[in-house]
């Protein structure tokens, strides 16, 4: 299995993380998750690392779990700190401003962060069981006239179908590096690259498209959208108290005075 795979499947371990119902993990990832998009100083920033990491360790998942950030998403990144070194934003050191690269890291890393902690909600409760859990915690709203089974079951789906597409990107991704280069574009690698990311979108959307279809075919087949609820861990004093500890930490991040304070400028 490779790691891209990987990050989606469950990690069979025990240990205190994974005993937690799956409703208590994604209420918390959504609302400290909240706190860091909305106020996302250094301090806050820190602390949401510090609390990812401290939270991988108590789960005690290996790091061969960590994916790999793929060769496109390297240029993509590479491409846009040039971007903000060019921005020349304040404050200047040696006479370059370095107001847009911090930004830029900023912005990086709270993208880190909640992707491992998405991370570490599929290594510890599995993409079936976060489907479901969010359409139990989207039941009050049913009492509103809210179609919650059928946004359940939309998200379940959804949330399910993040491996195949994975798949589907590795299998594209591996087909067209080992395509040889066209002749005219041999000595272009910046027309290359483009035409090279062109061909990997395109036939990433028509597999991921095939892939629906049939997937679309079997449900029609069965006659039914929905699917059983898996068995859940009871609800217990540690989740309530987890759901006060995210929701207290959501709080102090708009009422405590973070470093540091963003300017009139930004």
């Amino acid at each position: 299995m490779s790691r891209a795979q990987a990050f989606f499947r469950p990690v069979p371990v025990d240990s205190p993380v994974h005993r937690l119902a799956p409703e208590t993990k994604v209420l918390a990832g959504i609302v400290i998750s909240i706190g860091l998009v909305f106020n996302p100083l250094w301090s806050h920033v820190a602390v949401a690392a510090f609390l990812v990491v401290a939270v991988f360790v108590l789960a005690k998942l290996p790091t061969s779990v960590l994916p790999r950030i793929p060769l496109l998403v390297k240029f993509a990144l590479f491409g846009g700190a040039v971007g903000a070194v060019a921005s020349g934003e304040e404050p200047f050191v040696a006479g370059i401003g370095i107001g847009g690269i911090l930004d830029y890291a900023r912005l990086i890393c709270v993208g880190i962060v909640m992707i491992l902690w998405a991370g570490i909600l599929s290594w510890t409760t599995g993409l079936t069981a976060v489907g479901f859990a969010i359409r139990r915690l989207l039941r009050p709203l049913g009492r509103l006239g809210v179609p919650v089974d059928e946004i359940g079951s939309v998200v379940a789906l959804a949330v399910r179908s993040l491996p195949l597409v994975a798949d589907e990107i590795e299998v594209v991704n591996e087909s067209v590096t080992n395509r040889p280069s066209p002749a005219d574009l041999s000595d272009k690698p910046l027309r290359e690259a483009f035409s090279y990311i062109g061909d990997t979108a395109t036939a990433v959307v028509i597999g991921s498209h095939r892939r629906a279809r049939d997937l679309a075919t079997a449900m029609v087949s069965r006659g039914s959208t929905t699917a059983p609820s898996p068995r859940r861990p009871k609800f217990r004093r540690i989740d309530l108290a987890v759901i006060f500890g995210a929701f207290s930490l959501c709080v102090a991040a708009f009422v405590v005075p973070g470093w540091p304070e963003l300017s009139s400028s930004q």
